[in-house]
């Protein structure tokens, strides 16, 4: 018995049945054309009959756009990237466009990651994850492909960067934990390697050095994690003159400090350890934790982000937009 072989439907056939131009049926199926809904609908039912599916590859060859943004994320698990890694997406989707995600394991190996993004034609590269290297940098911008760095501002790099403005946010922090009448701080580190971090804590540490001096502060490395965060608590709580409050650089270490120092330590947050954090994930406002943090402003990132990489004509010169801080206030600290 001969297997049929089902001819597939191509654009002339949908035009032909919907009695329309070819044209149109392009136009309907781009993101962004110019058509009426009326004369959209004619073609999509057109399209349903025949099974058409438009072919986006033989139209990336005409057009020279694969309609697909490289996202470059350090992680899925932490919930804040996570988020972020859904709110481009939405938002891409909006532009017809799709993420192609590469989570490295190893950011010294970043430049090799890089190149390999750029194998796939991809139109734009977002990148929250690593540093960009002159060489890298210099790369994409022959090939014509706009890069964005997130949360990170790196100088003298011809990329474009959007972020927030962490210094703020670390200020904020300390001036909320000091009017709560904290004198004692155990601050929970995270990662070098992202810039986010390491102005968070220089902000913090700066203003609570100016208040109450440096040797009122210890500090310990959460790794980035919930486990983290919950040994680091333990580690610097050790001793008789333990911390009356911790600083903690990302949410997803506050949480695992909070259930130390509860469920561990069988103490009250915030009346015998206060605690904030960074990032405003959704846990945060669970009623277990009601955590106070400075928020990661995560939709509008994303919505410059897309503006960046649609501008038409592009840029002449890279742009580097910083975000105001936004401090959320809940139970987790004292002087509410």
């Amino acid at each position: 018995m001969t297997k049929r072989t089902r001819v597939r439907a191509n654009s002339t056939e949908v035009a032909r049945l919907a009695g329309v131009s070819i044209a149109a049926v392009s136009r309907a199926f781009a993101p962004g054309s110019s058509i009426s809904p009326a004369l959209a609908e004619r073609v999509y039912a057109a399209a349903r009959e025949l099974n058409y599916v438009p072919n986006n590859l033989a139209r990336s060859l005409i057009t020279r756009r694969t309609n697909i943004v490289a996202l470059m994320l350090p992680t899925t698990s932490n919930p804040i990237f996570a988020a972020m890694l859904d709110e481009i997406s939405l938002r891409l989707e909006d532009q017809g466009k799709q993420v192609l995600l590469f989570t490295p394991s190893d950011v010294a190996d970043f430049d090799r990651t890089l190149q390999h993004m750029l194998q796939y034609q991809v139109d734009a590269i977002v990148i929250a994850a690593a540093s960009i290297s002159s060489r890298m940098a210099a790369l994409c911008v022959d090939r014509n492909v706009p890069v964005v760095t997130l949360g990170r501002y790196l100088p003298g790099i011809p990329v474009h960067s959007v972020r927030g403005d962490e210094h703020d946010a670390g200020t904020q922090a300390a001036d909320l934990v000091l009017k709560g009448g904290g004198r004692r701080f155990g601050v929970i580190d995270g990662s070098p390697n992202l810039t986010t971090i390491v102005e968070r804590k220089a902000a913090v540490t700066a203003r609570l050095e100016s208040a109450v001096g440096p040797g009122a502060i210890r500090i310990a490395d959460g790794g980035l994690t919930y486990a983290g965060g919950h040994r680091a608590a333990l580690a610097l709580m050790e001793g008789p003159d333990r911390p009356d409050t911790l600083v903690c650089l990302t949410d997803i270490m506050a949480l695992g400090a909070m259930d130390a120092v509860r469920h561990a330590l069988g103490l009250r947050v915030p009346e015998d350890v206060a605690v904030v954090g960074f990032d405003d994930i959704p846990e945060a406002g669970y009623m277990s934790y009601q955590l106070s943090t400075v928020r990661t402003p995560v939709k509008e990132m994303a919505k410059y982000m897309i503006e960046l990489i649609s501008a038409k004509p592009e840029p002449a010169e890279p742009r580097a937009i910083k975000i105001p801080a936004q401090l959320i206030v809940r139970a987790s600290t004292r002087g509410l």
